[in-house]
């Protein structure tokens, strides 16, 4: 049986995450690399980049059947934290850096902004269920723990999404922290 480790919570701060000098805070490969960095810890990530027809919910949020999808499984100090893929329309990624291991400071959502799909709003949908055989596996968890799952969009300034990823985090390793401005009056 698994046994919680004694380190803290890490916080997903979704408001700050995405902003760029968050990202490439320090020369940070992204969101993720950041915040584990912040807490202390070393990350490390195992991407697989592959070509494919989207799975239908990924289409119908893409608008897109041919996507680069970048499937990540992400470690602090390695402990397993999270499984991520990013599914990204082929007529953005196919043939440039985003279909690279290394995307550099800021990770993808900085090189697509250098290719003229700046992300300027996001969308997440969070949902919590009981792992999967594979991300009990790989999470070194029960069946009786739970998991997040969080649908993440991006979508440029003409509303075009841009970036559709699904991410599977541990519960009791993440705290998913919302925080935002409400407009005087309302």
């Amino acid at each position: 049986m698994f046994m919680m480790s004694p380190r803290p919570r890490i916080t997903r701060r979704a408001m700050q995450r995405y902003r760029q000098e968050t990202r490439e805070r320090q020369g940070g490969g992204g969101p993720f690399d950041v915040e584990i960095r912040e807490f202390g810890m070393t990350p490390r990530v195992e991407s697989t980049i592959y070509r494919t027809e989207a799975p239908p919910e990924v289409a119908a949020l893409l608008g897109a059947g041919d996507v680069v999808v970048r499937a990540r499984r992400m470690f602090a100090d390695d402990v397993p934290l999270q499984i991520a893929s990013s599914y990204i329309p082929a007529d953005i990624a196919e043939g440039t850096v985003l279909e690279q291991q290394n995307t550099g400071a800021g990770g993808l959502i900085s090189r697509m902004a250098e290719l003229g799909y700046t992300q300027v709003r996001m969308a997440e949908h969070i949902t919590v269920r009981p792992p999967t055989t594979d991300e009990a596996d790989f999470f070194t968890m029960s069946s009786d723990e739970r998991v997040f799952v969080i649908r993440h969009v991006g979508y440029t300034a003409e509303g075009r999404a841009v970036e559709a990823a699904l991410q599977t985090l541990p519960t009791h390793h993440w705290e998913l922290d919302y925080e935002w401005d409400v407009e005087p009056g309302t």
